[in-house]
């Protein structure tokens, strides 16, 4: 019998959650905070977690895993994890993977290496949302993959900053905070984000949409192995099914929207473009060494790559 069903009393916890999600009207905040009160009401208040959107604290995008990690939060909604677990750059590799189907393929193969990475970290893993496809977006004319030539586009992994520099653009990596004076500003000419992410928030500062599909970017959420702990079995399973529950419903209700906001972009006078054939081949042809020199260069990881690419076919 586990101490917390042997009658040991748990104290009441109180948790900081962070999210890289600098706008609460988006659909992964929004799902969030309403985790978050599902978990407090499902825990009969025994947790109750406060939930900081991006910028309201001293943690930039890529610093979430750490933040984690050091216990200055206990729960992290983190998309920029890339920097500190580079195995997470394996189903971001630049058009490896066209459909969700072969996302999700390879992101179980990844999984059990990403879990082991965020244990060395005291970190647990509860789960991940996934964005639809990431896309390119500019102030200026991007109805090819010629026009990326010169281009200050803002990324958030390598492997994105990888895929803008073979195609002659400029990458430059920024959390979403900063995204909106850096368009006005001039800092950068455009981004990769999906519709459903930052596509639409951001549609007052972008004139064009090219619809080639970078890459799929899925975001993980994080807890503190030791907060988590001092949680009872019972809390934690119930803490667990809510994350299960809305990482679901965040990704589904994202799938579309993504469709119906990219209609709504058109209609408004977005200058939307899908990728020719040629194009499409071209962007392959340059960004596949990559694939394998991302490998090479991760010795530690070259057996999760060569599954991934075995199961898909690539």
């Amino acid at each position: 019998m586990s101490l917390g069903c042997a009658g040991v009393a748990h104290a009441a916890q109180a948790w900081r959650a962070y999210t890289y999600n600098a706008v609460a009207t988006v659909t992964p905040v929004k799902g969030m905070q309403a985790m978050l009160d599902e978990i407090r009401s499902e825990t009969g208040g025994q947790l109750n977690i406060r939930l900081n959107v991006g910028g309201t604290l001293p943690i930039t995008e890529s610093n979430i895993t750490q933040a984690v990690a050091d216990n200055m939060v206990q729960m992290g909604d983190d998309a920029g994890f890339v920097g500190n677990l580079p195995v997470g750059g394996l189903v971001r590799l630049p058009l490896l993977l066209g459909t969700r189907a072969d996302f999700d393929k390879a992101w179980n193969l990844e999984a059990p290496y990403l879990r082991d990475a965020l244990r060395a970290k005291h970190i647990v893993l509860l789960g991940r949302y996934i964005y639809p496809q990431n896309v390119m977006w500019s102030k200026h004319k991007l109805t090819s993959l010629a026009d990326v030539q010169g281009q200050k586009i803002r990324v958030i992994s390598p492997e994105q900053a990888q895929f803008i520099k073979v195609l002659g653009g400029i990458p430059i990596t920024l959390g979403p905070a900063e995204v909106a004076p850096a368009l006005d500003r001039g800092v950068i000419d455009g981004v990769l984000t999906a519709t459903s992410g930052y596509g639409y928030v951001w549609r007052d500062l972008l004139k064009y949409s090219y619809r080639l599909n970078v890459s799929y970017i899925d975001s993980l959420i994080l807890v503190n192995e030791d907060a988590w702990n001092k949680l009872s079995p019972d809390v934690r399973a119930k803490v667990q099914a809510s994350v299960d529950k809305y990482t679901a419903q965040i990704t589904t209700q994202m799938v579309a929207e993504d469709e119906q906001l990219t209609k709504k972009l058109a209609a408004d006078g977005m200058i939307i473009t899908e990728p020719s054939a040629a194009d499409l081949a071209e962007a392959e042809r340059r960004i596949s060494p990559y694939w394998t020199q991302w490998g090479q260069r991760r010795p530690e990881l070259q057996d999760a790559l060569q599954k991934v690419r075995s199961a898909v076919g690539r």
